[in-house]
């Protein structure tokens, strides 16, 4: 991988979003020139913050330099998409530098494989960072002043100060830092505690009970074995998702649970921090008598478990790109050698046949079916409103009473492709035709463990399953996590004689794909505007 465009990968992308951005801003500003929808009550407030109302700091802050008009206050959330782009670039890069820690390199020929692939990875991760800020429903609200944008670079600041404690000089002061940001991210949206407070907290606890050295011993080991070095020496039991089942998931809760008490004082004084965003969030509900500022009729939390089943599909569908490893890895393996070595190059890793067991097959469709029967909720707003696209989605789950079950097993199939997306398509094939185990595990292979899957899966569940209502807009933190994580397809860098390095070919694709959804919402919402009989003149817009 040319060192030049190592060096030029991130400038370009930040380039490419600040054009993009800026270009959709401009449209916007030409067919929209009057407060739409949540705008109408998002500006005034802006606008009497700005006049001494000091609520909203940040419009406060920009006030002397951008000013309070609508146009300005939405040029605030352009600037905010180009940041989301730095800002993802540099956790892609501080990720695959926390999973390759405890990675020895030996030899000079390992030292420069891993040197190339790092380089190799960087181009990635700006690229990766790029189709995140691309991201649909991210990026329609780049141009009008919604809170999004903002509420979810403060959240991806506060993941950032997480995965840098460890280099931190002063712990206290570092603490300190997790507060502030983590407050902050609270004053955009409420229901953020759950990912600046319990997510981190979760993974620091996690990472404490650790020894990653030991951990990848575990996996051929018995389960009495497993269980009593979870209580002699607090060590869980953590493996890859490529090499989880059903039972692993079992084993790391009841390891966590034996490890936890063997180590209450080193969890506690890592999760410090985030007790006191929870303390402080906790006095902010007693305080507002209720989670949200804004109408709190509107937002009474409720238990929603659908909301769980209705996230697998919402990744997938953005994602589709991202999951042809799991796809065609079957289809790819019935091809000659040349075509098939193209695809596992650029497109699916080392080949995959696997298959959800029975097991989990069975315990996903009975939740499932059981959260759809007993706890479906349709919203008002959902029913009342035809501008957001899912009124639409809920006028087919409703079009028979029999749809909103049988989509139970399209839900599960989004599941599972979702999470075996997380495998790593290199390194766990490999293993499985018997690879040799010299070959070093570099920053580029960005393993992804069971314990993410877990404590990811916990947050979404607290930050989403307790709304009501379905929005769109409450899956983008969420679905940025779990692309945070997505690992890359890296070619054999010894397969033909130049050793060229290949490009996985999933990111261009991606960025096709997000972009062609960017342009349709776009130009939906700019020129295929419609009024309402009840409100004759005024044009009404789809959006999400």
């Amino acid at each position: 991988m040319s060192s030049l465009l190592q060096v030029w990968a991130l400038p370009a992308a930040l380039l490419a979003i600040a054009n993009i951005s800026a270009t959709w801003y401009n449209l916007v500003q030409e067919n929209v020139l009057e407060p739409y929808l949540d705008e109408f009550f998002h500006v005034p407030q802006a606008q009497r913050y700005c006049n001494k109302d000091y609520t909203y700091l940040v419009s406060l802050l920009f006030r002397p330099v951008a000013g309070c008009e609508t146009s300005s206050l939405r040029a605030l959330n352009v600037g905010a998409i180009a940041l989301i782009c730095l800002v993802t670039y540099h956790l892609f890069w501080h990720l695959r530098d926390t999973r390759s820690a405890n990675v020895e390199t030996k030899s000079e020929k390992e030292k420069q494989t891993q040197a190339s692939s790092e380089d190799q990875a960087s181009v990635f991760d700006a690229h990766s960072a790029l189709n995140i800020s691309l991201f649909p429903p991210l990026f329609f609200f780049s141009a009008l002043y919604y809170t999004d944008v903002m509420s979810t670079l403060a959240v991806l600041l506060s993941y950032h100060a997480f995965l840098t404690r460890r280099n931190a000089q002063s712990h206290l002061i570092h603490s300190f830092k997790i507060v502030v940001v983590g407050v902050f991210a609270l004053l955009f949206r409420q229901t953020n505690v759950f990912w600046v407070a319990v997510f981190p907290a979760g993974l620091a606890a996690v990472d404490v009970l650790t020894d990653k050295k030991e951990n990848a011993d575990q996996l051929g080991a018995g389960v009495q074995s497993v269980v009593q070095n979870a209580w002699d020496r607090g060590q869980i039991y953590d493996v890859s998702v490529g090499d989880a089942g059903p039972q692993d998931f079992v084993l790391f809760l009841l390891t966590v649970a034996l490890a936890a008490a063997k180590k209450p004082l080193p969890i506690f004084r890592v999760i410090v921090p985030y007790l006191i965003i929870l303390a402080l969030f906790a006095g902010f509900v007693v305080w507002n008598d209720g989670v949200v500022l804004g109408d709190k009729s509107a937002h009474i939390a409720t238990i929603h478990l659908p909301q769980m089943l209705y996230f697998w599909p919402y990744i997938i569908f953005f994602s589709v790109p991202l999951t042809l490893s799991s796809v065609l890895s079957p289809i790819v393996q019935q091809l000659s050698n040349g075509p098939r070595a193209f695809c596992s190059d650029h497109l699916t890793g080392e080949p995959d046949t696997g298959l959800p067991s029975i097991l989990s097959t069975t315990l996903f469709l009975l939740c499932g079916l059981a959260a759809v029967h007993f706890n479906t909720i349709v919203h008002p707003y959902t029913l009342a409103d035809n501008r957001h696209y899912v009124f639409y989605a809920f006028r087919i789950l409703r079009r028979h009473p029999t749809i909103k079950y049988l989509a139970v097993p399209f839900y599960f199939i989004c599941a599972w492709l979702a999470i075996r997306t997380l495998r790593s398509p290199s390194g766990n094939g490999a293993q499985a035709q018997g690879a040799t185990k010299s070959k070093p595990t570099t920053k580029k292979s960005q393993p992804c463990n069971l314990s993410f899957i877990i404590v990811w899966v916990a947050t979404t569940t607290l930050s989403v399953a307790t709304a009501p209502l379905v929005e769109p807009r409450y899956f983008i933190v969420p679905w940025i996590m779990w692309r945070l994580h997505v690992p890359y397809v890296f070619g054999s860098s010894s397969r033909g004689p130049t050793k060229k390095a290949s490009y996985d070919a999933r990111l261009i694709l991606e960025t096709i794909w997000l972009l062609a959804i960017d342009v349709a919402i776009g130009y939906n919402f700019l020129y295929r505007g419609f009024s309402w009989p009840s409100e004759p003149g005024i044009v009404q817009r789809f959006l999400w």
